[in-house]
């Protein structure tokens, strides 16, 4: 990962050049800290309010995440919106997605002039809470970065790179008939299982066929019938944060009490179907009631991903 060190390192100025081109303002970058980190424990060491636009390069199979200090929120805001924002909202998301793509461009032509093949896709402003499923390696290269001249206090940013020997696999379960077609499976000893078993006896049965005109009320289309679905019972919910408390904590509850959940103003929320997350999404009112208009919805590969 040492490569990609020294590419940051030789891309600050134009960095530096991008940033004062947004800002309006002289900015000066400096590459203060790099390191390897571990997903699992290392996360949860960066920061809970920063702010993180999340990419995934489709020629390398590489994450790369730009991380913004929540100070970002109000510097960009002011600038670009002429107005102060401080929190992950519809008006700041929206910034951040134009910023994004913006910085994405300055460096494609540089990128390319070094025959550095990539594409990004469209860059994703996520809360910190909601990056964790999307990541796709176990291992990440963190490079700190210090920006001088935004404010009156220096400004923080940050890289995150995939580490590409460190990449998460999905192995497909594919179930493998050891069984040879004769029936005996053959021992370590040369013995088959037959010979150390009681012989088994039987009778040939035979099957009615089906009948390809069968109705579509009883066989879909595709094959599969919904029918036996319909009086299966799922409990949707929706889940807009969670909070650990210890008992005697609880038993100090009354009317009137504030208990703060683990997101964000602004974070989407969970959508749960017999609660598993299926997707993620933003509250809305809709005549008096409450809603959920889903954002995002959790592939089958983040389900198996989040699970080993």
């Amino acid at each position: 990962m040492e490569q990609y060190k020294d590419q940051i390192t030789r891309y600050l100025p134009k960095i530096e050049e991008f940033l004062t081109s947004v800002i309006l303002e002289e900015t000066t970058v400096t590459l203060t800290e790099t390191g390897m980190i571990d997903t699992d424990s290392g996360y949860q060491g960066l920061g809970s309010e920063d702010i993180y636009l999340f990419a995934h390069d489709a020629v390398s199979e590489q994450d790369i995440i730009a991380i913004l200090d929540k100070e970002w929120f109000g510097l960009l805001s002011s600038i670009m919106l002429g107005i102060d924002e401080k929190t992950f909202n519809e008006k700041t998301i929206d910034l951040l997605k134009k910023f994004s793509e913006e910085l994405q461009n300055t460096f494609k032509s540089v990128l390319n002039d070094d025959g550095i093949e990539f594409d990004l896709g469209e860059i994703q402003p996520v809360a910190h809470a909601a990056m964790y499923e999307q990541l796709h390696h176990t291992e990440y290269l963190h490079v700190k970065l210090e920006v001088e001249g935004l404010a009156d206090e220096n400004v923080h940013a940050g890289i995150l790179i995939g580490n590409p020997d460190a990449r998460i696999e999905i192995e497909e379960v594919v179930e493998e008939d050891d069984v040879p077609a004769d029936g005996f499976k053959e021992m370590s000893n040369g013995e088959s299982i037959l010979d150390q078993e009681e012989e088994i006896s039987g009778s040939y049965i035979e099957f009615e066929d089906f009948d390809d005109d069968a109705p579509l009320d009883i066989i879909g289309e595709d094959g599969k019938s919904m029918d036996m679905l319909r009086d299966v019972e799922m409990e949707v919910s929706v889940e807009l944060g969670r909070i650990e408390l210890p008992l005697g904590r609880v038993l100090q509850l009354a009317k009137g009490s504030v208990i703060e959940l683990d997101k964000l103003a602004g974070e989407p929320v969970d959508i749960m179907v017999n609660g598993q997350k299926i997707a993620q999404g933003e509250v809305v009112v809709i005549d008096e009631h409450f809603g959920v208009r889903i954002s995002n919805l959790i592939t089958t590969r983040q389900h198996l991903v989040k699970m080993n």
